[in-house]
């Protein structure tokens, strides 16, 4: 089971919004946007929490006062979850609250639930089912008392679960937990919100998905502390595990008996007894009829606790202190997927799915380090295990992958934040024939075209050349338009002309605002025929510019047979260090690709 899409409205900085979620979901956008608020609205959906803090409801600052005030007094948070088991609609309080939907190409796609939440200041939450309504069957409605219902002939072990006295009327309170017994109702066809579904919120909750928060500061005091640090905890309880069934335990224990006879206070003879009798003289004498009485006992199984030694190993085995803190990271990630994975199986609970939620798995790691933790994410999602992580960093997301994956972008503008999902599998299944190929070709050689999910607008560009001379003409730039330019803007070599296109196509089904130059090249057949294409593609002609007839033409030196981009280079090293001192016609064109930037 696994939530497709989370609906929130009044909670921290979201004002209202839907997050889609996929096996391998990513939560990208400024700071202080709202992505950890989602892990956060997670949590409390998959936990028993009855109230919220008042700072967890959506505020806003008066604008005459300056003080923060709660605009919404209400939190609702809903999910869809989806892949149920086939034996979803036989669980206790479920019959009619079990919907199928649609997959791919209209197929079936199998078995859901709609869950909500709802949080009022100061007020219990209330928890709610989407149901088809119910009516009670005619052969239960003269039913008063649970024994009616057992004689009427409901399982009799269900209502002794549900109500502890079963010759006594069914009071107010008490009718909810009927609920609970899917064989005294029948099903309609209309759709109804239901309160309290399965008798006790407990009992839904017990088959919703686990819930796995793994913060920004988790550190190595999970794997050094072995009192309270998840490894030390795991250790003890797995030693504990194997210490229950082991044989060589309870020969163990038999020595340890023998043991404790040598220990035993009534021989006098052994140094054990004779402190004993020392002992008590002395206290008899100044409290008569007063004694000291002492036992080993050495049945107890506590009595056989492991000392573990931790370390961890690089080049070199040090105290994990000694190692670096994205390596403890990554190792903290992976023991609490285990000891979350573990208790389940303990529990007898195998089947049920886990959520994890990653606060910036990138935290502290060499981007090739990033890159392998995001391809340990990927194949670590899907099956029971779905993983939803916040990050700052291309370097975590490959959007070539094929499992399903979606990309949450959030942006905080005018005092709430706003939410943009990218089901990038989904989009790129849009592309067809040689845009496809285009596009996965750029997709695999350059880890930093995931940067376009980090920006607002992207500048597209035919390849290495141009790429050089736009960011040398940016470096001179003034400061201050210089770092606007940089922090919403990125420029992106599309690799060839032709593969523009797709590329675009792939932008504008993800909703991302594009602008492309590119080379005219007039009386080159070959290359001319794309200028059309390209210009239909991006839809505005204003957000096309053609280079006449191609970059070295506009910087006024002519074209070399080989190595253009070095070339392009030396040359932007003879401007001076000031925009004024960057080419006219090039600054034209920049003004155009950065309007909003650059005057």
């Amino acid at each position: 089971m696994k939530i497709h899409e989370l609906k929130v409205q009044g909670f921290r900085r979201i004002k209202k919004a839907t997050i889609k979620l996929g096996d391998a979901t990513f939560l990208i956008g400024s700071n202080n946007a709202g992505k950890s608020t989602t892990l956060k609205i997670i949590e409390c959906l998959l936990s028993n929490k009855k109230q919220l803090d008042q700072r967890d409801f959506y505020s806003e600052i008066d604008k005459e006062t300056g003080e923060t005030k709660v605009i919404e007094r209400k939190i609702v948070i809903e999910a869809e979850f989806r892949n149920l088991p086939s034996n979803a609609e036989s669980w206790r309080g479920f019959k009619g609250r079990v919907f199928k939907y649609k997959g791919e190409n209209g197929s079936d796609g199998g078995l859901s639930i709609f869950y909500r939440k709802t949080y009022e200041i100061g007020k219990d939450v209330v928890v709610e089912l989407k149901s088809l309504k119910r009516e009670i069957k005619p052969e239960f409605t003269k039913c008063k008392k649970p024994q009616d219902f057992i004689n009427a002939g409901v399982d009799s072990d269900l209502v002794n679960e549900l109500f502890s006295v079963l010759d006594k009327n069914i009071g107010a309170k008490d009718k909810i937990n009927l609920e609970a017994i899917d064989e005294i109702w029948n099903v309609s066809d209309e759709e109804d919100w239901f309160t309290n579904p399965g008798g006790i919120p407990g009992n839904v909750l017990s088959k919703l998905p686990k819930f796995l928060l793994i913060p920004a500061d988790s550190s190595a005091h999970e794997i050094n502390d072995v009192k309270s640090g998840v490894l030390g905890k795991t250790l003890n309880e797995l030693f504990e595990d194997v210490r229950s069934t082991s044989d060589n335990y309870k020969e163990a224990q038999v020595h340890l008996n023998k043991l404790a006879k040598e220990l035993d206070p009534a021989d006098k003879a052994s140094e054990f007894g004779k402190m004993m009798v020392s002992l008590n003289s002395v206290l008899s004498s100044v409290f008569p009829d007063t004694q000291i009485h002492a036992v080993a006992d050495l049945t107890d199984p506590k009595v056989l606790k492991p000392s573990f030694e931790v370390e961890m190993s690089s080049n070199i085995r040090t105290t994990v202190e000694n190692q670096g803190t994205g390596m403890v990271r990554s190792a903290v990630f992976g023991l609490l997927r285990f000891r979350q994975q573990w208790l389940s199986k303990k529990e007898s609970d195998d089947k049920r799915s886990l959520i994890i939620g990653f606060e910036e798995p990138e935290i502290y790691l060499h981007p090739s380090a990033a890159n392998q933790l995001r391809d340990t994410i990927y194949e670590l999602s899907g099956e029971n295990t779905q993983i939803i992580a916040t990050t700052h960093s291309p370097y975590l997301i490959d959007i070539s992958r094929k499992p399903k994956q979606i990309l949450n972008r959030f942006h905080y503008e005018n005092s709430h934040t706003t939410v943009t999902p990218f089901s990038v599998s989904d989009e790129y299944k849009k592309l067809e024939g040689d845009d496809k190929h285009h596009v996965k070709m750029l997709l695999k050689l350059d880890d930093y075209v995931s940067r376009v999910f980090f920006t607002k607008r992207v500048v597209i560009v035919e390849g290495d050349t141009e790429d050089i001379v736009l960011r040398e003409a940016i470096s001179r730039l003034p400061k201050d338009i210089q770092c606007k330019v940089k922090s919403n803007c990125e420029v992106i070599k599309a690799r060839g002309k032709a593969s523009i296109i797709g590329v675009v196509k792939y932008l504008h089904a993800l909703n991302i605002d594009c602008f492309v130059i590119h080379d005219r090249d007039t009386g080159c057949a070959n290359a001319e025929k794309f200028n059309q294409p390209i210009e239909n593609i991006v839809g505005d002609s204003g957000k096309v510019v053609m280079l006449e007839e191609c970059m070295e033409d506009l910087l006024g030196y002519p074209a070399p047979s080989s190595e253009k981009p070095f070339k392009a280079y030396k040359h932007t090293q003879t401007w001076g260090s000031s925009w004024n001192d960057v080419p006219l016609k090039l600054r034209t064109v920049l003004n155009k690709a950065f309007s909003e930037y650059i005057q």
